[in-house]
């Protein structure tokens, strides 16, 4: 027994060494499937320790958490097994599956979790690139640990060692970029109604506070019916009209703390349906809690299939497609997609540029990102067939947002005012700037936001032919989301 516990003890050793980027001493080689087995009660224990200590009362065991947990724990033995097949160690393969998951146990533990808080710091300080570097440095520590048991099974062997662990890390980490991970325990959302309902708004005498911040949606089940959302979003979509320009329209509202992004997008969607004849033409995608059950989330990947399904339905000589992204901005230019507590991708530059590959690919673009130092995004986007505006400089705010907003500066400027005076976009754009420094002056702000627009021959060209081809049409006032009456105040977009 003593012997045995000797055992288990140093193959967590070996998973923290892995971990720690050591070479195991391979104290599991000659151990047998209980070890793994071992590993698996170790591995599920820590999972359960994590789980209490980051989730708040009342707490659940996740069955869909079970379930991670279960296709995690498949997943690295069948790396361990490509490890042990890979390295000419196929007949130690249970040994190897052992310190593969004490491992990821350790991994976890040591290196995940801690950098997951500071990830989630930097993320409410607005610092977006450094937290997506260390999240994403996170998430492949585990090619490092890989790449440490790769020299155990064969040492001296740099690039055999980096090929066996790169084929390891794609079958079981690659999986979890489109997997949901589910956490083993988390707060029981459905007990704290109840016990809401019981006691009130102010929950007294139950052993905790009430989470102010706590998500009026249960998030397992938001995730899980973004496909269907996406589904009945894009069978709205009607056929292009035959002869003649065609306007396809996605907006995007990427925060959900704030109303007024979904106002804007909101506003936009019946704009752009009623006055430019693109109804039926148009997929909207926001984060708002008053919009959970009937518009899809904005997030890339919705943004991505939404691109495609718009893409199948246009004609790539005729039509113009116009994306109009609203949100917070960052000095590292990505757009905040944000709906707590779900841990949604910031959008960069480049992640609009790669969602905007589709097959068949769309020529005509016209792409509005209304966010602080927006202007980032102009290089990576523009090119001879798209115009690119955004609300500000690379290195400027833009203003109009915050709780008490309806509409942004830029939103207000652009659409409900200048678009229901003109049809042309270059004009609108050239009124709107006008507005925007003028109400920039007003109010006092010194430091002016400068919208800008990138534009080409080619792409005005397209967009004065298909103006002109437009029936005349009344102008949309503006109305928040909700129906109440329009306004503006002022507040920093950053």
């Amino acid at each position: 027994m003593t012997d045995r516990l000797r055992t288990v003890g140093g193959v967590v050793i070996d998973g923290i060494r892995s971990a720690l980027l050591r070479r195991p001493h391979g104290h599991a080689a000659q151990t047998g499937p209980g070890m793994f087995v071992a590993m698996l009660v170790l591995y599920a224990v820590i999972q359960l320790i994590i789980g209490f200590s980051t989730s708040d009362e009342p707490r659940i065991l996740s069955p869909w958490g079970i379930n991670t947990l279960l296709a995690d724990t498949l997943l690295t033995l069948l790396a361990a097994w490509l490890l042990a097949v890979m390295c000419a160690r196929r007949a130690i393969t249970w040994g190897v599956a052992s310190t593969a998951l004490a491992a990821t146990t350790a991994v976890g533990v040591l290196i995940q979790w801690p950098l997951d808080i500071l990830v989630l710091r930097l993320t409410e300080d607005g610092n977006f690139g450094a937290a997506g570097w260390l999240y994403l440095l996170g998430r492949c520590w585990w090619l490092f640990a890989l790449f440490a048991i790769a020299r155990w099974l064969r040492p001296r062997r740099l690039l055999a060692n980096l090929a066996a662990a790169a084929v390891a890390f794609a079958v079981s980490a690659a999986p979890w970029w489109w997997l949901p991970a589910i956490p083993l325990v988390e707060q029981d959302y459905e007990a704290l109604a109840a016990l809401e309902n019981q006691t009130g708004d102010d929950i007294t005498g139950t052993g905790f506070e009430e989470d102010a911040s706590a998500p009026s949606f249960n998030p397992e089940d938001l995730m899980y019916a973004q496909p269907l959302l996406m589904q009945n979003a894009i069978a709205a979509l009607k056929p292009r009209t035959p002869g003649k320009p065609n306007l396809f329209v996605i907006a995007f509202a990427g925060d959900g703390s704030e109303n007024v992004f979904r106002n804007e997008v909101e506003y936009a969607s019946l704009l752009f349906s009623s006055r430019f004849d693109a109804q039926g033409h148009v997929l909207v995608l926001e984060n708002n809690p008053a919009s959970l059950e009937t518009r899809p989330l904005a997030t890339l990947t919705n943004l991505q299939t939404a691109l495609d399904a718009v893409a199948t339905r246009m004609d790539p000589a005729e039509d113009i497609l116009l994306l109009y992204v609203t949100s917070h901005g960052s000095k590292e230019h990505q757009v905040l997609v944000g709906l707590d507590p779900l841990p949604l991708n910031q959008l960069a530059p480049e992640d609009i540029a790669q969602a905007l590959k589709t097959s068949p690919s769309i020529r005509w673009k016209v792409l509005v990102i209304n966010a602080c130092y927006s202007g980032g995004f102009i290089e990576t986007l523009r090119d001879d067939s798209s115009m690119v505006i955004t609300s500000a400089r690379t290195d400027r705010t833009s203003f109009g947002c915050g709780t008490q907003s309806e509409i942004t500066y830029f939103g207000r400027a652009f659409l409900s005012e200048a678009l229901n005076q003109t049809t042309s976009i270059p004009a609108a754009f050239a009124d709107a700037s006008a507005s925007i420094t003028q109400w920039e002056k007003d109010a006092g702000i010194e430091t002016h936001s400068e919208p800008q627009l990138a534009s080409s021959g080619s792409i005005e060209a397209k967009l004065e032919s298909w103006s002109r081809s437009l029936p005349a049409h009344p102008p949309i006032p503006f109305a928040p989301a909700d129906g109440a009456g329009n306004g503006l105040t002022t507040g920093s977009g950053e």
